[in-house]
């Protein structure tokens, strides 16, 4: 029961509310809205926050304890964008729209990850302490992968419609240096520095208003993913099948990657769980900086309604059954 009440918990929470509140806002023609200055301000702080956060609980776990996972993280993060963009443009998406998407699922959904934890903490399956660390190293390494792929790909149709020369290197240094990923980035860097003690001053500030905020941005989202549902006509039952098929590939995956470096089986069964997650709070705030052409609706729709419960229900048992088959291989 308790881990039914954390499931409803979190599709009852006040951000998905929130999201939800700002969609029936836009469906019945509401006024709301969010001025444009205040959603900047709101994704600023999230992406400090988030950066911070995972800076800390690196700095924890210690990098050379935690290495070989974290680099298989990464490569985990990178590859489920690569494979997952590759895969929506042959669907014919867009390049904003799969860059999105893509990066939602390589990003990483901290509610999943937690219910995994509970899941193995049920079953007395024992894991590496460090798990929580490699969260920022998949979540960051994800996100700065699909913001370069989707301003990539819309920089060559500009090349196409407007004749406007591509500067490949011009356009990967924009990338780094964009707000999203130059703050992602950099807020990690100054957590790891700082550690525990050095922003024990300054985390309670994001950490007292984090949901406050989020909530908010999440009502900004909502409004704007209502106003573009009508481009679910299109490609609406692709990314149902996407939403279904790609976390459980990402699973497999992932699970195998985490035996192959030496993970135990609850270990492998973590990194399989976060290569399965879609993110709905650091991904979407990246996104909405790097790529505002994106339609929000998509990723977050999906993420959230579709592959969340299933990752809940069925996914988090089966990625740990597939852990336990590949430590019985190799």
């Amino acid at each position: 029961m308790d881990m039914v009440d954390i499931i409803l918990g979190q599709i009852l929470s006040p951000p998905i509310l929130f999201f939800a509140l700002g969609m029936f806002a836009c469906l019945v023609k509401s006024d709301l809205k969010i001025p444009e200055a205040m959603s900047t301000a709101m994704i600023l702080f999230l992406l400090v926050g988030i950066g911070l956060e995972g800076g800390v609980g690196v700095a924890k776990a210690g990098i050379a304890g935690v290495i070989l996972p974290a680099l298989a993280a990464i490569f985990m993060g990178v590859g489920i964008v690569l494979l997952g963009y590759a895969v929506l443009r042959k669907l014919k998406f867009g390049a904003a729209n799969a860059g999105s998407i893509a990066g939602h699922y390589g990003a990483v959904s901290a509610v999943t990850m937690i219910l995994g934890f509970y899941y193995l903490r049920m079953l007395n399956v024992e894991y590496e302490p460090f798990l929580p660390a490699l969260y920022p190293f998949m979540d960051s390494s994800a996100i700065i992968t699909a913001i370069l792929l989707a301003r990539m790909a819309l920089a060559k149709k500009d090349v196409v419609d407007k004749g406007i020369k591509l500067k490949p290197l011009k356009i990967a240094k924009e990338g780094f240096v964009g707000r999203a990923v130059l703050l992602l980035l950099s807020s990690m860097l100054i957590g790891f520095i700082a550690g525990t003690d050095g922003t024990a001053g300054i985390m309670p500030f994001f950490d007292g208003m984090f949901v406050g905020v989020l909530c908010l941005f999440m009502l900004d989202m909502g409004i704007l993913a209502a106003g573009r549902l009508s481009e679910w006509k299109v490609v609406g039952h692709w990314l149902v099948i996407f939403a279904f098929v790609m976390p459980v590939v990402h699973g497999i995956l992932g699970t195998l990657l985490g035996t192959l470096v030496g993970l135990s089986i609850g270990g492998a069964s973590m990194l399989g769980i976060l290569s399965a997650s879609g993110s709905y709070i650091s991904a979407p705030a990246a996104m909405r900086a790097a790529v505002p052409e994106a339609n929000p609706s998509f990723a977050l729709t999906a993420s959230v309604a579709l592959t969340f419960p299933f990752n809940v229900i069925i996914g988090i048992p089966l990625y740990h059954a597939i852990a336990v088959f590949w430590a019985g291989i190799f």
